[in-house]
């Protein structure tokens, strides 16, 4: 284990899937949005649980963590899942929640113990931008090498070029609006004593290098983040207002809304292999 996944094994098992009062810190700091927002949400999962329509026989959840509904809810559609994570705690937490229904191992992304061909689909959620940027590109060709020819992985990234990120930016470098944002919340119990936890997002433009074995498709998954809401939504009725507009935006244009959403969905589908006799002909 490289010292960036020791960083996040660390954060989440020190705080993320640590519970207070009912609430683990990475509901608190991550999942706290305003109430327009789920509604908003429902779309969201349902075009994670699209990603998958009609696919069967083995998952891999990699990095699956706290394991959150819409994940048990994709686990369920395949006769066979594994679960990786690097925390022992996520993993005991996946395991309580699929019971026998799974298989559960401790490991990195980086190298996962399973031969090639292997999986008919792979579900990875916020988890590759907690890898170290030099090491990224080799967590997604893992996750090729894993993956049957023909199979298809799920990858939730981060833009850090977003629209929504642009506008908070902007937002809060004018002194009259730079005080116009939401309540915040108190959503960070134990914050002071919260681990680092590492963050690197590459440009959406990187995904193409993984063309050469995958046809690669990026799709809206989420518009903002909450410390985006925060900023640029400032009450519920801008709110309810924003997240209709938006998803009225991303269903009449999803591929502008890919690429500008702060959260993409990177579907990666694996070509099938030639065999040795086709290459010659080519």
């Amino acid at each position: 284990m490289n010292q960036e996944e020791q960083k996040v094994r660390d954060f989440y098992d020190q705080y993320g899937w640590v519970t207070t009062a009912g609430v683990s810190g990475e509901h608190a700091l991550f999942r706290k949005f305003s109430l327009p927002y789920y509604f908003y949400h429902d779309g969201v999962n349902a075009r994670t649980l699209a990603c998958f329509a009609g696919m069967h026989g083995s998952l891999l959840i990699a990095g699956g963590g706290d394991l959150p509904e819409t994940h048990v809810t994709i686990a369920n559609m395949f006769s066979q899942t594994t679960c990786l994570d690097i925390s022992k705690v996520a993993i005991d937490i996946a395991r309580n929640k699929l019971g026998d229904n799974g298989e559960f191992i401790v490991g990195s992304i980086l190298d996962i113990p399973k031969p090639e061909n292997h999986f008919d689909a792979i579900y990875c959620a916020h988890v590759i931008y907690h890898i170290d940027k030099d090491q990224q590109h080799k967590a997604i060709r893992e996750l090729i090498r894993v993956t049957k020819p023909g199979g298809r992985i799920v990858v939730i990234y981060s833009n850090q070029d977003s629209m929504p990120k642009r506008v908070a930016r902007v937002k809060g470098k004018i002194p009259l609006l730079r005080t116009l944002k939401r309540a915040k919340p108190n959503r960070e119990p134990g914050a002071r004593n919260r681990p680092p936890l590492y963050f690197y997002a590459h440009p959406l433009s990187w995904w193409s290098q993984f063309d050469d074995e995958c046809e690669v498709d990026i799709k809206p998954w989420d518009v903002m983040s909450n410390v985006e809401e925060e900023a640029i939504l400032i009450n519920d009725e801008i709110a309810s207002l924003g997240y209709r507009v938006c998803a009225w935006f991303e269903n009449r244009y999803p591929q502008k809304a890919g690429r500008w959403w702060s959260y993409p969905l990177v579907l990666l589908t694996k070509k099938e292999s030639r065999s040795p006799a086709a290459m010659r002909d080519l």
